[in-house]
């Protein structure tokens, strides 16, 4: 009988307070405030949340009551510790912002807003998931902020929406997924925000999350462009440059570069170095070149340090030169590290050391340079500061003159008939200062040829037949 009775008696109460919530909300819409408070009030007293939320309200705006803000904080939190979804909201935003009397406190923010945004609240979802991305009040978590980003973002928050394109674009917080990418970047470049068009462009002209397409790349790189994405007019300026998706315009692809560039675009710089390097777009002019590489050379573009080096070198600074050289060299640069050691092998600008030289010239040899296999024979046939090593200069001087090159074929020449190397092969020695007298021309080919003529006096009529055949069927590697 007791259990009836007490249910019975809460029963009542629930129900009252829900009679005065419902009172109180029908004069607050009317604009009866005082009534409204009288009404809020008991039922706030008895637990209903909307009650608490509405005179939390009251209190803040002054509405009903005198205005008392420390009242209106209390409210507020007994609502949100019941997870009212516009009180969380409420305070989300106060402790985000600071708001009256609230200090701003991003870690209560971020409590609140998550709450709210679990519910459904697209602007502190938005505001949980910045919180995420920028440890804003809680350490970085990326695929926390993707979460509540796609809450804001399916609300129709635009902000949100270009962060969830941001983060499917990169692979932040989530796997990198373009054509998710694509469909919320679509959202808001269709409204007119800029760095999500210049993303699409970039899907656009590569093809990713889209077909590849490049007059829609141009087309969104230029809508970028037109509102002052620098990124955008560089890329744009690119295609411009090969005539991809739009006609080919070297003087327009140099007009969006500079205007990148007055934007701090770095992006731009060799872009600029290499048009006035050739005079595409414009005069040839050294000086400008050696201006956009020195800038792009400072952000530590190999490329540009490269060919800033190859342009101090031709008007003889070679010191100068032989710094950005070996810059771009320790990048791995193939063609800095043959000029590097190229100044080595000829002491401008540096000391001269063979044994440097050597080592900057191996990857270029590596990779199919004869000039730099040539110059490796050379100096391991034994150099200041180099012990000679026949082995190894046979084996460059033989990777350069299968490919043809005919200095190296008369060396090979001259080493595989020495006897004091001990790799003396006197056929393959007639051989290559047979290929190489061919070639050459003036003392180098009477060398050549004298050569020759030597080699052939220990040879057997029938060696002398052979090896000429293999001169004559030799074909060099490519």
């Amino acid at each position: 009988m007791r259990v009836r009775v007490t249910l019975a008696l809460l029963l009542g109460i629930c129900g009252s307070a829900w009679a005065d919530y419902d009172k109180g909300l029908q004069a607050w819409n009317s604009g009866d405030f005082r009534a409204a408070f009288d009404q809020f009030k008991p039922a706030a007293e008895q637990g209903d949340a909307r009650a608490q939320f509405h005179l939390a309200e009251a209190y803040g705006l002054g509405r009903g009551t005198v205005q008392d803000y420390q009242e209106a904080l209390n409210w507020y939190r007994k609502a949100a510790d019941q997870s009212h979804p516009e009180a969380m909201e409420k305070l989300c935003t106060a402790y985000f912002f600071g708001e009256n009397i609230i200090r701003k406190d991003e870690a209560q923010a971020v409590n609140m807003c998550a709450g709210a945004a679990e519910k459904g609240k697209v602007y502190p979802a938005f505001l949980a998931a910045y919180a995420y991305d920028f440890g804003k009040g809680v350490s970085v978590d990326p695929a926390k902020a993707a979460v509540y980003y796609k809450i804001a973002a399916e609300g129709g928050n635009a902000d949100a929406q270009e962060a969830l394109g941001r983060m499917y674009f990169f692979g932040q917080g989530v796997a990198q997924d373009y054509a998710e990418a694509a469909k919320w970047n679509r959202k808001v470049a269709d409204a007119g925000k800029a760095y999500p068009q210049y993303l699409m462009g970039y899907m656009y002209e590569y093809g990713r999350g889209v077909e590849a397409n490049a007059e829609e790349a141009a087309r969104w790189y230029r809508k970028a462009a037109e509102q002052g994405d620098a990124r955008a007019m560089s890329a744009l300026g690119y295609l411009y440059s090969q005539g991809r998706g739009v006609e080919k315009n070297e003087a327009e692809a140099l007009k969006l570069y500079l205007a990148a560039a007055e934007k701090q675009e770095a992006s731009v710089y060799p872009m600029l170095g290499y048009a006035y390097f050739q005079g595409s777009g414009t005069a040839k002019s050294e000086a400008e070149a050696i201006k956009w590489f020195k800038l792009a050379a400072a952000q530590n573009d190999a490329q540009s340090q490269y060919m800033l080096g190859y342009l101090l070198e031709q008007q003889s600074h070679h010191a100068e030169a032989a710094e950005w050289y070996q810059k771009a060299a320790e990048q791995g640069v193939v063609g800095a590290q043959e000029s590097l050691a190229g100044l080595y092998f000829s002491g401008q600008g540096v000391q001269k050391d063979y044994a440097q030289a050597a080592k900057w010239y191996t990857q270029p040899a590596e990779q199919g340079s004869t000039y730099a296999q040539y110059i490796l024979g050379y100096i391991y046939e034994g150099r200041e500061g180099v012990t000679a090593d026949p082995s190894q200069a046979i084996k460059w001087y033989t990777m350069a003159a299968e490919q043809g090159d005919a200095r190296a074929q008369l060396a090979l020449g001259y080493l595989l008939s020495d006897d004091k190397l001990g790799k003396t092969d006197l056929m393959s020695a007639h051989m290559w200062s047979n290929l190489a007298a061919a070639q050459l021309s003036g003392d180098e080919r009477t060398a050549a040829e004298r050569q020759r003529e030597f080699v052939a006096t220990k040879l057997s009529p029938d060696q002398l037949i052979k090896a000429q055949q293999l001169a004559r069927d030799w074909k060099p590697k490519t």
